[in-house]
């Protein structure tokens, strides 16, 4: 039979039937709503427990082949939290004290049934809140061990700051984070060794602060560690307790932020370093809409011009950006370039591992461009037995890196005079090369090809940082 909803489960080891009838009809009066399940041996009782999960364990202390401290005991074995009551028509004052000892929750006397009701409401009553108790202690340890692992994770410390003796209370991680060893109780006054004499004041500035208003106060401090190691730490805290009172005190946790600042600060730099190659990006490329503009007859030419420039544009900006912009090698930049017009033979690179700062890789750039896209439609390149030699040295002159390239074409058409115009090439390299850098350009037409030198400042050359792995072409 399946017992009503929420009615309490009983056990009852009686082998009277008429003791069994009145403690039945004992509950039923004191409004217990129950189903009981009676055993009068021990085996049977123990098959009970074993199988069963009841609320309440009642008991005759006194049976033919059993007694009610061994049931007792059974019971404080196999279901340890069911409360467990003598009922009994003889049970001495000392027979009830051992058994209260050994974990009985009440007795009842069989010629008192009458409070039989309330002992076992009381008894159930108690089950009830013992288990909340437990389960809430049970919640309180796994809360802890959650946080202490979410604090863990996150390499967060805790503290508490004792306003009464003017103590702080560190957990480890707080002790690691400030770079201290040993107590965990330490006075406030201790930080001056560690806390950097500015950043202590503005601490309790802002700590006091915040007690005056019961807010949230937050600063960040640096500490000194062992061997001169400087760390920059968050802490951040609540108030409790009334205001000059003995348990008033502060509690919050600290974090070693060091590398999130240096990831902001690095963040900004890159900011700001990203508008300032977005703006002479865009200045760049006004200006090769404008001298395109000026020097196209007709927007066919236009097109294909300004189509080709800003495609090396792109290109720089591709290579820049493979190597997070620190730089590009010279090598790659011609090579990138050249390749459509190479077949293995016709072009010559020579010079040393020259690694371009980005401040003027993409000026190289677009002179590289412009001396190709002349070379293909005029020159050297235009014909199937041209040849181009690039050859560029490095000197030292008057403090300064110098870079020289010497750009000579031959076997290409025969130059039979001076160009009647300066085209937006020439005018290009002679803007981008001599006003943006600092540079010089020296053009000359022998009959056999053309012959470019170019001479400019190299105030940051570094080597590659490849060596010379990518020397070939």
């Amino acid at each position: 039979m399946t017992p009503p909803l929420g009615a309490t489960r009983i056990l009852n080891l009686e082998d009277s039937d008429l003791d069994a009838a009145l403690i039945e009809e004992h509950l039923r009066r004191a409004g217990i709503a129950h189903e009981t399940q009676r055993v009068w041996d021990k085996a049977a009782y123990l098959a009970a427990l074993e199988a069963g999960d009841f609320d309440l364990i009642l008991a005759d202390y006194r049976l033919p082949t059993f007694d009610g401290l061994s049931a007792l005991e059974l019971a404080r074995s196999h279901a340890p939290d069911v409360p467990f009551i003598f009922v009994s028509a003889t049970l001495g004052e000392e027979v009830a004290i051992e058994a209260l000892k050994k974990g009985a929750t009440d007795y009842v006397i069989k010629s008192r049934l009458g409070r039989l009701g309330s002992c076992v409401a009381r008894a159930l009553r108690e089950g009830e809140e013992r288990r909340a108790r437990e389960f809430a202690e049970e919640e309180s340890i796994n809360t802890r061990r959650r946080l202490s692992a979410a604090l863990s994770v996150a390499e967060i410390g805790t503290f508490e700051w004792i306003l009464s003796d003017d103590t702080v209370i560190l957990d480890e991680r707080s002790l690691e984070i400030l770079g201290l060893d040993g107590a965990s109780v330490r006075l406030v006054e201790e930080f001056k060794t560690i806390i950097a004499p500015d950043d202590f004041a503005r601490v309790r500035e802002a700590a006091y602060a915040g007690r005056g208003t019961r807010e949230r106060f937050a600063v960040d401090f640096r500490v000194e560690h062992r061997h001169g190691l400087v760390r920059d730490v968050a802490a951040v805290g609540d108030w409790f307790g009334v205001e000059g009172g003995s348990n008033e005190r502060g509690i919050g946790v600290l974090q070693d932020v060091t590398d999130q600042k240096s990831t902001r600060e690095r963040q900004a730099i890159v900011v700001r370093e990203l508008h300032h190659r977005v703006k002479n990006s865009l200045s760049t490329v006004q200006s090769v809409i404008n001298f395109t503009l000026k020097t196209s007859p007709d927007m066919a030419a236009f097109r294909d011009g300004i189509s080709a420039r800003i495609a090396s544009l792109a290109r720089s900006h591709a290579l820049l950006t493979n190597d997070q912009w620190r730089g590009i090698l010279l090598r790659e930049v011609i090579s990138s370039e050249l390749a459509a017009y190479d077949d293995g033979s016709r072009i010559r690179l020579s010079g040393p591992s020259v690694y371009l700062p980005s401040e003027l890789a993409v000026s190289f750039s677009m002179a590289i461009h412009e001396l190709t896209t002349n070379a293909a439609k005029h020159g050297a390149l235009s014909t199937r037995d041209g040849a181009l030699a690039i050859d560029w040295s490095i000197e030292r002159e008057d403090e300064v890196d110098m870079l020289e390239i010497v750009w000579q074409e031959s076997g290409g058409p025969p130059i039979l005079g001076a160009p009647t115009r300066k085209g937006f090439g020439t005018t290009l390299l002679q803007r981008l090369l001599t006003m943006q850098i600092g540079g010089t350009v020296v053009s000359t037409l022998p009959r056999d090809g053309a012959r470019v030198v170019i001479r400019a400042p190299l105030t940051d050359v570094s080597p590659s940082p490849m060596g010379d792995a990518r020397a070939g072409f």
